[in-house]
């Protein structure tokens, strides 16, 4: 199950006492972050309501909030984000013994303090206070969604079709946010009328990580001057070369990896599991490559490398060298 329906469960009995929002995955975190502060009502303006981003917050006062009595209502809400303490990040917004405080509160909580703890990044499951947590507190975990959990979430909260619905997940680069923003751009454009495959073709503009795999497809089929114009497309729209060289170094990376794989014989879940990127990036690269040799990528991977250097040492023209690149690299 995902982070949206774990919080859905929970929200059919009321949230428990503390709820732990945790994860790596940044946009989902933000993302329930909201939610959940928006199935308790949470308003600035409320004084029985108290938020503290604890990396900028005094720590001492956020303290003295979560184990006071509610003084304006009969309940309390308190929300730490950033309690990094509790993450493998190794970093720490409370000293030793404000962490005694906090964990003598989840030993004797207040009874009438709703916690909810927002932390961006992974959970430190050796850490003692992190069992405890584990033990009593709802605990909604941040992990990357697949491409069909994406669509299966975004099919609930939208009456896009699903042939439609998957080339937003394409075009968005099956990113949780970037496919809100883009979904939030068409339904803008639509005004209540049906999105068609080439409303979405029309409104939403390729991501610079599309477009790269575009080049890296024209490159690959030896298509060097359509790569020249898509590249000075590109420059026209703002881009620049040292940023496009190094997703493109980044995508020749992935290939040279997935080839190894191959070779190995590497089912595509455990490539996603190693590689830790998304899964449908892994599938791409995976068709990509089947035909391409080993020496071709490994060479074109140090010659980008290579590049990479010549440019940032300022050796020559940067978009000359990488145009004579390209060159070389279509001509392979």
């Amino acid at each position: 199950m995902t982070i949206f329906d774990n919080f859905e469960n929970a929200k059919r009995n009321g949230l428990p006492q503390i709820t732990v929002i945790a994860g790596e995955s940044e946009e989902l975190v933000s993302e329930v972050r909201d939610q959940v502060l928006g199935y308790l009502k949470f308003d600035t303006a409320n004084l029985s309501q108290s938020y503290f981003d604890l990396l900028e917050a005094d720590s001492d006062v956020a303290l003295e909030e979560l184990e006071s009595l509610p003084f304006f209502s009969d309940q309390r809400l308190v929300i730490f984000e950033n309690l990094l303490n509790l993450s493998t990040a190794k970093k720490s917004v409370f000293n030793e013994n404000q962490m005694e405080r906090f964990g003598h509160f989840l030993d004797v909580p207040v009874e009438s303090t709703q916690l909810i703890i927002v932390i961006h990044g992974k959970l430190d499951s050796r850490l003692k206070v992190t069992k405890m947590l584990k033990k009593t507190a709802l605990i909604l975990e941040a992990i990357p969604l697949s491409p069909q959990e994406l669509q299966n979430y975004f099919m609930k909260n939208s009456e896009l079709k699903p042939r439609v619905l998957l080339r937003l997940a394409e075009k968005s680069s099956f990113s949780f946010s970037i496919m809100k923003q883009n979904l939030a751009l068409l339904q803008t454009y639509a005004n209540s009328k049906e999105v068609l495959l080439d409303d979405l073709e029309r409104i939403i503009p390729k991501s610079l990580q599309e477009n790269i795999f575009d080049l890296t497809d024209l490159v690959l089929k030896g298509r060097a001057s359509e790569a020249r114009n898509l590249v000075t497309d590109l420059m026209n729209s703002g881009e620049d070369i040292v940023k496009i060289l190094a997703i493109l170094t980044n995508s020749y990376r992935l290939y040279y990896q997935v080839k190894i794989f191959q070779a190995q014989k590497t089912p595509e879940s455990q490539q996603t599991s190693q590689l830790k990127i998304h899964p449908y990036r892994v599938k791409l690269a995976n068709d990509l490559v089947r035909k391409l040799s080993r020496k071709y990528l490994r060479e074109s991977l140090l010659a980008l490398i290579n590049l990479d250097y010549e440019i940032k040492t300022g050796r020559a023209d940067k978009e000359l060298l990488f145009d004579v690149e390209l060159m070389k690299l279509s001509l392979a």
